[in-house]
């Protein structure tokens, strides 16, 4: 199976006590263009069978349209649209694919409503605020994804307390902004997306952001590298591990086909990276934290690929809707 669950997943399921997590739409305006961006953050009282006060207060942040506002909490759904326009465009640089060339899928979260120990609900004005203050992580997703990619990890750390925000990179294969249409005439690339996202939090949203971390996938990894300062904490999945900072994180798969796992191996004993026994993680024996700077390869016929790092509904979704047209693809010497 291409797309299966993480083992992580498998043992935060195994735990018993429920967290509520709040999914809530953004936009941040870059450039006179408005990016579509996903966040999960904690209710405020984190568990809903504790009346305790949270760690956080809270901050308000802008409304979004209605309809968005009153999604049944019982029916969460990340809105995915992929658009075989904007994949012709980015592979062949084609313009000639009509707009209207895409199929939209309505994806569950992979915690989802009643499975496992978190719940992830829609907001609601009871829910019209963002943690504050709270640790920030933004999630990067690489060529051909979209910002619900990782939601995965996004519902988890949402869990745990994190404000957690995944951008719409200009490289998605959803169709939701043109990166070309900027007020200045200047493409939008990550930088300006990230940027616009790290000023929003302060300017437009008033939060005051506890720590900071970034996760990127594939190509997301070079905007690990490049986000922040050496304050922040790093992880790179399938890709190539960061220099950056002292807190930094490498996971990777020999099952890789897309990124050759030798070159990052190379990176990562150069950099002094700590390697973690898969084993041994899996059997829960690691007591402390973990070396500042560590990495974790999956090995065995069994490791994941290249997309089975990410969440599985996006994953199960890319894999359904571009199969038909792998052979088209090769046809016509694409890469893919």
């Amino acid at each position: 199976m291409i797309c299966k669950e993480s083992i992580v997943m498998q043992n935060i399921r195994a735990t018993s006590k429920k967290k509520i997590v709040i999914y809530r739409p953004l936009a941040i305006d870059v450039d006179g263009v408005q990016v579509p961006v996903a966040s999960w953050y904690p209710r405020v009282s984190i568990y809903d069978d504790e009346q305790s006060s949270s760690p956080f207060t809270a901050s308000p942040i802008e409304p979004t349209s209605v309809s968005q506002q009153r999604q049944d909490s019982n029916k969460v759904v990340y809105e995915h649209r992929i658009s075989v326009k904007k994949i012709g465009k980015m592979l062949a640089g084609w313009n000639l694919i009509p707009s209207f060339a895409y199929r939209d899928f309505s994806l569950r979260p992979s915690f989802d409503f009643g499975n496992g120990n978190i719940q992830v609900v829609s907001f609601s004005e009871d829910d019209d605020k963002l943690p504050n203050p709270a640790p920030v992580v933004i999630l990067a997703h690489g060529y051909l994804g979209s910002r619900f990619d990782l939601s995965h990890l996004g519902e988890m750390l949402a869990s745990e307390g994190f404000l957690v925000l995944a951008p719409e990179y200009p490289e998605s294969l959803a169709d939701s902004f043109d990166p070309f249409e900027s007020s200045s005439g200047i493409t939008i690339d990550r930088t300006a997306i990230t940027a616009e996202l790290l000023s929003a939090l302060t300017n437009k949203w008033n939060l005051q952001p506890a720590s900071f971390g970034v996760v990127g996938h594939s190509l997301g990894c070079g905007t690990v590298e490049r986000t922040g300062d050496e304050t922040w904490s790093r992880v790179c999945l399938a890709g190539y591990p960061s220099s950056r900072g002292s807190s930094s994180l490498f996971v990777g798969s020999n099952n890789d086909g897309a990124v050759p796992l030798a070159r990052a191996l190379q990176a990562l004993q150069a950099l002094n990276f700590s390697r973690l026994d898969q084993d041994y993680l899996k059997a829960k024996k690691y007591q402390s934290t973990f070396p500042k700077r560590s990495y974790l390869i999956f090995e065995g016929e069994n490791a994941p690929n290249h997309i089975s790092f990410l969440a599985e509904g996006p994953c199960d979704s890319m894999v359904q809707f571009l199969s038909p047209l792998l052979p088209l693809a090769r046809f016509l010497g694409i890469p893919v």
